[in-house]
């Protein structure tokens, strides 16, 4: 029975064995006779490269997002550098024999260059000084502001209004610290553009407060922040020139001299502050000399007084002793 059982059972397993080999053939047949009968297509012509493909091997780039500035021209500028923020200032002394007209040259000359006058005062002479006589050296004390473009102009022009014995020029460069500010101001604006919008969606009255208080804050530096930068632009943009005129009879000897010629100088100084003298103490005298005779006559009144007095004491006093 067992024998049996077995023997079907290979019959078995050998039919289906049979039955898959026959399937496979058949699948390959068909397979074949379809690839044989169907009809046999072109080949697809290859797409035509643009320049770009072209320039880059065959491989399209997309620059639908990008910037084509440095690829449809190759030598374009770079990008300009922040300029540099440089302030200029000077200090000037010019003497002078015209007041008057070195005055009105130097404001022609400001007109020139665009600059204008912030402040100025003139000292000196007047009415009372000139009364008496004195010779009085006058002076004036300008601030003017002038383009920056056209520091060196009018710094060159000075020497057309007289004698320049003294000049002094200073810069500052505050760009680091011009851009600093600058950036803390971007920074500042940003986050209150940002509190906007977080005001706009809060919903209770302490997120509204609250932003509220930061609001001010941050307005208050960036007040001060803009305050500080509009400051400085108008510093770097017009430059400060303070100019002193003294009003003198002799310029200052501009060349070095040499010890005889210091000599010689000296004394002619010496003759004429000497001449100097004796002349304002003569006009002093003179102007004086009323006051003088009224307090001669007080000092004689005086001294005969004491004097009368005195005698009188003694007198007294000689009696008494006679008496005794």
């Amino acid at each position: 029975m067992k024998k049996t059982f077995a023997i079907l059972f290979s019959v078995l397993l050998l039919l289906s064995l049979c039955a898959c080999g026959a399937s496979a053939k058949g699948q390959s047949a068909r397979d074949a006779a379809y690839y044989v009968s169907a009809p046999a297509e072109a080949p697809m012509p290859e797409p035509e490269m643009d320049a770009d493909e072209a320039a880059y091997g065959g491989f399209a780039v997309n620059t639908s997002g990008m910037k084509t500035d440095s690829l449809d021209a190759p030598t374009a500028e770079k990008p300009e550098v922040d300029p540099e923020k440089i302030i200029y200032s000077a200090d000037a002394t010019v003497e002078t024999t015209e007041f008057e007209q070195t005055l009105e040259k130097l404001q022609a000359l400001v007109q020139q260059v665009g600059g204008f006058i912030e402040s100025s005062s003139i000292n000196g002479s007047n009415y009372y000084s000139q009364a008496r006589g004195y010779a009085g050296n006058r002076s004036a004390n300008y601030t003017v502001r002038i383009p920056s473009a056209r520091f060196s102009e009018l710094m060159g022009s000075l020497s057309t209004l007289g004698n320049v014995p003294y000049t002094y020029t200073y810069t500052e460069n505050i760009t680091s610290r011009y851009y600093d500010v600058q950036a803390r101001l971007t920074a500042y604006e940003t986050q209150e553009q940002r509190l906007l919008e977080m005001m706009e969606k809060a919903e209770t009255v302490s997120d509204i407060i609250a932003i509220e208080d930061r609001l001010t804050e941050l307005r208050y530096q960036i007040e001060s922040l803009q305050s500080t930068l509009n400051n400085w632009d108008r510093q770097v943009s017009y430059s400060t020139v303070n100019v002193n005129i003294n009003e003198v009879t002799v310029f200052t000897p501009e060349a070095k001299l040499s010890y005889g010629q210091r000599l010689g100088l000296a004394v002619r100084n010496g003759l004429k502050s000497t001449a100097e003298f004796f002349s304002d103490f003569l006009l002093w005298f003179v102007e004086a000399l009323p006051a003088l005779v009224i307090l001669a006559v007080l000092i004689v009144v005086v001294v005969i007084v004491i004097r009368k007095s005195a005698k009188k004491r003694r007198a007294r006093k000689a009696a008494e002793r006679e008496a005794k």
